[in-house]
């Protein structure tokens, strides 16, 4: 084995935090997909891109669709693995993650675009600090094989200054076993079911309905590296945020398989949903959380 070559940036106080051996921010629009090959150097570890929102304008939100089955707000005190991503300890998530050990979140890799200095964990609400934890985020982890277009191995790990209270999200097994097509899975975040360009205030759940590669790519195209729902037939309400999990819920407890990513616009209803696949990832994600990056 080797060491991984992997981007890692690590986070200080607000008063010294420098971005650079990372990326460096320029403050503007959304990003759009013909912004990102041109601001990304493929061969450069320093990255200068234009940041408004997490989401280029070729992804918006209402891009991000679901198939509503079963859509409510999540009850207050469920589903604690759940984390938004914020730039103040009191302000308002830009993007969702997942608690998948003790000091460590999952997920998208464009959310580490944004200026991630606190994870809000077990929160029911888009901001403050009235419940749940807020905890520091020092470092920050990008899966090596992540590329900018197409959202291939579109995964970041989050490192917590502590450990957080609540108890992590079981991973998909790396064998693919925890996917069944037609099976159903739950998306959830902080946007709401009418694909609006803006946060909800309470975490959001949707029941989506899981579809094999060989299927999905019948409709679009799909890599390993993702994961897809069946569109609803006769519905074109949208769901979902950016990063936000896709779980299995068994008896013995909920099963990340996914990251809410990206799919074609909310005017077509029974067109997939596309979510990156957790179990391609495992082997690197253990590797994080055991503190040793090889391939």
């Amino acid at each position: 084995m080797k060491l991984v070559t992997t981007f890692i940036s690590v986070l200080a106080f607000p008063s010294t935090f420098r971005a650079d051996s990372y990326q460096h921010f320029v403050q503007g629009d959304n990003l759009s997909s013909d912004t990102i090959p041109t601001l990304l150097d493929e061969t450069s570890n320093n990255r200068v891109v234009q940041v408004k929102n997490v989401l280029p304008k070729s992804t918006s939100s209402n891009d991000i669709r679901t198939p509503l089955e079963k859509t409510g707000i999540v009850p207050i005190g469920m589903k604690t693995y759940v984390a938004g991503l914020r730039t103040t300890v009191d302000g308002t998530n830009f993007c969702s993650a997942s608690l998948i050990s003790p000091i460590h979140l999952l997920a998208g890799t464009s959310c580490t675009l944004e200026d991630i200095r606190w994870a809000s964990i077990g929160s029911h609400y888009v901001n403050g600090t009235q419940d749940g934890e807020q905890i520091k985020v020092v470092a920050i982890l990008t899966h090596p094989k992540s590329l900018r277009r197409g959202f291939t191995y579109d995964f970041a790990v989050l490192v917590l200054k502590k450990p957080s209270k609540f108890t992590p999200v079981a991973l998909a097994k790396s064998d693919d076993s925890d996917v069944t097509d037609g099976e159903w899975a739950v998306t959830m975040g902080w946007d709401d079911d009418e694909g609006l360009s803006q946060m909800g205030y309470e975490l959001f759940r949707s029941n989506v309905q899981l579809m094999s590669n060989s299927n999905c790519a019948k409709e679009t195209k799909v890599t390993e590296s993702l994961l897809c729902s069946r569109g609803a037939a006769s519905q074109t309400s949208c769901s979902g945020e950016y990063s936000g999990p896709v779980v299995v819920e068994r008896s013995s407890g909920d099963v990340i398989v996914g990251l809410v990513t990206w799919g074609d616009d909310c005017d077509k209803p029974g067109y997939p949903s596309i979510y990156s696949r957790v179990s391609i990832a495992r082997a690197w994600i253990d590797s994080v959380i055991n503190g040793v990056c090889f391939h």
